[in-house]
């Protein structure tokens, strides 16, 4: 949200006359082009072309992932993220069906790598620490 954007949740982003940046034909921006009500998006080029068009045009809100928001924040002064989310990218891994002995490995694999910190370190080293969300081992 930029400064002074009124906006306390993301539900309240969906309202008339709302103008919202978005990166043109990313999966959000399909997402979106569905399931909002009231507000328009506005489609850049990629997300700094997004983010260039929200400074631009003043628009109301920017969508896109959180990590990349984040990120953005420093060149938009004031703005902020809000809490909550439309949609979520949520990753998997998977084998055949058929390849039960392989479905048992990934998922123990899985498991431990949480459960030992593995999942965690990795999300500190690549700097993305507080950015992404993990389901809890178990």
């Amino acid at each position: 949200m930029p400064a002074g954007s009124p906006f306390k949740t993301v539900e309240e982003v969906d309202s008339e006359g709302t103008r919202i940046a978005v990166s043109a034909r990313a999966a959000y921006d399909l997402y979106l082009t569905r399931s909002l009500k009231h507000a328009e998006l506005v489609r850049g080029e990629g997300l700094p072309g997004a983010v260039e068009l929200m400074k631009a045009e003043r628009l109301d809100a920017l969508a896109g992932l959180r990590p990349a928001l984040l990120a953005d924040m420093d060149s938009v002064p004031g703005s902020r993220v809000l809490d909550g989310s439309y949609t979520t990218v949520q990753q998997a891994a998977g084998t055949k069906r058929s390849n039960a002995a392989g479905a048992v490995y990934l998922k123990t694999f899985i498991e431990d790598a949480k459960a030992s910190g593995l999942v965690q370190r990795l999300i500190d080293k690549h700097g993305v620490t507080g950015k992404l969300s993990v389901a809890p081992a178990g």
